[in-house]
């Protein structure tokens, strides 16, 4: 009896061996059902879920073999090299920048990992977005295979040009302040410790004239500081509110040129206004800040050369108003031409007094101005031909 137990229970053991195995068979053989369509069996190969991957970096990515050959790219990397075909190539036939080829042929050698930041030329195919400047690039080299039977050196790259470019421009913006700061103050502190000297004040003369020096340092102090709150307040988060009114763009025109007239006299500067005597929409302080900026721009950028300053006005149809501030000075390069309304950014950056001065707020603040007006700004330069700015707003 026992016996025939252990039989049975051997036999029903099988039966659900058996039925175990068929619909386990069964449940692989049957189609997953999802919501999106069945892939196409390349679609699941190892290499095209390897493409698609690569293909999600946003930078370029290199595989070389050991010999120093291209195993593989991303999308990113053929965007650079559009014209060339990269399989089976070498990084010396492809890569002409010095820095880079060195950099992996060290990673070819030590096979370790490594990270590096590189610098390359402005005529790099890397530095196609860089706009005409040298760009910069963060680099990983990891010996990774992506295969078992293969050695690989994996190369990604990410640009880090804005980052450098910020930075640098942060340190520029530190260094020009503090001088546009400490040349005022140093030149006020002098000033009031000779005023405070026993027989200073007895001389009414000289103690007029050093108050006059003052007052002007104060002013220029003064006016870093409006900057640096104006650009702050029109690139907050929130925006700057707008106290939009009805004006006459033609007095707005004429009262900062008037501000302006003992810095044109003492240059021999000409100007030419032809605005027409129309109303526009807007914060009549923002649109003086525009002009102002942009005019004295002109005369600060031409201070020892005499420069014809034509502000020209016309209407575009009838719900756009087009104003150009031209002058004929010697111009901004083509390669700072891009990079004017960034903040703090100055064509010239020397500190000698002969040279322009300012923290280079100017034009940035001109931008965001036309820019919280609806309206947009492009400027133009033919080195000692014509400048040309040009502001286009609607009228209402």
């Amino acid at each position: 009896m026992k016996d025939a137990v252990i039989l049975i229970l051997l036999i029903l053991a099988l039966i659900l061996l058996f039925e175990w195995l068929k619909l386990k068979r069964l449940h692989k053989s049957a189609p997953v059902v999802t919501d999106e369509a069945p892939s196409p069996p390349q679609e699941r190969s190892p290499d095209r879920v390897i493409e698609r991957l690569l293909n999600a970096f946003p930078g370029p990515f290199f595989s070389i073999n050991a010999e120093g050959k291209f195993i593989r790219t991303n999308l990113a990397a053929q965007n650079i090299f559009t014209e060339r075909n990269l399989q089976g190539r070498s990084i010396q036939s492809i890569f002409l920048e010095a820095p880079l080829i060195e950099k992996i042929q060290e990673a070819l050698k030590s096979w370790e990992p490594n990270s590096t930041v590189i610098q390359l030329p402005a005529n790099s195919p890397f530095s196609q977005s860089a706009l005409g400047k040298d760009s910069h690039w963060e680099i990983d080299l990891s010996p990774i295979s992506l295969r078992s039977n293969t050695q690989e050196l994996q190369i990604i790259m990410r640009e880090i040009t804005t980052s450098i470019h910020t930075e640098q421009v942060r340190q520029d913006f530190v260094a020009n302040a503090s001088h546009e700061l400490r040349t005022p103050l140093s030149i006020i502190s002098g000033y009031l410790e000779n005023l405070t000297e026993d027989d200073a004040l007895e001389d009414p003369e000289m103690s007029k004239k050093m108050l006059h020096t003052m007052v002007r340092h104060v002013n220029r102090i003064n006016r870093i500081v409006e900057d640096m709150l104006v650009i702050s307040k029109l690139e907050s988060e929130d925006g700057m509110p707008l106290n939009i009114e009805d004006f006459a763009i033609g007095p707005c025109v004429r009262d900062v040129v008037e501000r302006l007239e003992p810095l044109i006299n003492s240059q021999q500067a000409k100007l030419t206004i032809d605005i027409p005597e129309i109303p526009l929409a807007g914060d009549r302080f923002y649109w003086t800040q525009i002009l102002f900026n942009l005019v004295e721009n002109a005369l600060k950028q031409n201070a020892s050369t005499p420069v014809h300053i034509q502000i020209i006005g016309k209407l575009i149809g009838s719900d756009r108003f087009e104003l150009q501030i031209k002058d004929d000075g010697i111009g901004i390069p083509s390669a700072d031409l891009p990079f004017i309304f960034k903040r703090f950014f100055r064509v010239e950056k020397h500190h000698s007094q002969s040279q322009v001065k300012g923290t280079g707020l100017g034009l940035s603040i001109v931008k965001r101005a036309v820019e919280a007006h609806q309206g947009n700004i492009t400027a133009s330069s033919t080195p000692g031909v014509e400048t040309s700015f040009t502001i286009i707003v609607p009228v209402r």
